[in-house]
């Protein structure tokens, strides 16, 4: 089908498998409810924001998948204006936070990070993170299930580099700082998550395969240094930092937007 040869289209799909895996794990009323919510709101935003800005209004693939993107990964304990409120942040700043006509940051992580600071909520990744490889079969199926996008982001949209640059750095930075071995760190499916689905997205992150990989060294870096400061666990504690991973991807979202 046609429709499937367009990127965005095959990392939907790959998302709402990796959705449907959730069942495994959670009742479908509260997999369908997070889902509806995130998805509803951020394409009705989308349109909105097109509307608004006098686009021509299109299939909105890409609020699809930031939609996706935040229903398996947004505190479920959240109220459904919560969702609401971080599905407009995603949105809005990929339409008003622009240079060159260009959005500067990655739509979901911005929604989830703003979002949290706001609500005193944290970045939950519950879709993601009961994944583990070798749990039991079923779970086997859905961790192989969780790799599919690397299909899209990494070899489609050829963004290897980055997702290859942070897994190396991040694994063996942990590993030095004792705090795991480098295979339990690059199969962790939230690390898995972030590195072959929100960190390559492809209009803020870099082309060029060196820069990608400078690119995903330094979030990497970024990330691991922070987490060991001393300070850190208190600016956690109090949701200023809501996650350990998204605020560095929006650091490198600004200053590699020269460098793409």
């Amino acid at each position: 089908m046609q429709l499937f040869r367009i990127p965005k289209a095959q990392l939907a799909l790959a998302l709402f498998l990796i959705t449907l895996t959730t069942l495994i794990q959670f009742p479908l009323f509260f997999v369908a409810k997070i889902f509806v919510f995130s998805v509803l709101f951020t394409v009705g935003t989308e349109l909105l924001f097109l509307y608004l800005r006098k686009h021509m209004v299109f299939v909105p693939y890409a609020a699809i998948v930031t939609g996706l993107i935040l229903a398996l990964t947004i505190d479920p304990r959240l109220p459904w204006y919560g969702i609401l409120l971080i599905s407009v942040i995603a949105t809005g700043a990929k339409h008003f936070i622009r240079f060159s006509d260009r959005h500067v940051f990655n739509p979901a992580a911005i929604g989830l990070v703003a979002g949290s600071i706001i609500l005193q909520s944290t970045v939950s990744w519950w879709g993601v993170s009961f994944q583990i490889f070798t749990q039991t079969p079923v779970h086997t199926i859905s961790f192989l299930i969780l790799l599919l996008p690397f299909l899209v982001s990494g070899m489609r949209m050829r963004r290897f580099g980055s997702i290859g640059a942070f897994l190396f750095t991040y694994s063996v930075l942990l590993y030095l700082l004792n705090n795991g071995s480098p295979y339990r760190i690059i199969t962790d499916p939230t690390v898995l998550f972030f590195a072959i689905v929100m960190l390559p997205e492809p209009m803020t992150s870099p082309v060029v395969l060196q820069r990608q990989i400078f690119y995903g060294g330094f979030i990497a870096i970024a990330a691991v240094m922070f987490s060991y400061l001393p300070f850190s666990r208190s600016l956690f504690a109090a949701h200023v930092i809501p996650d350990g991973l998204l605020p560095f991807l929006l650091i490198g979202n600004l200053l590699f937007f020269k460098l793409r």
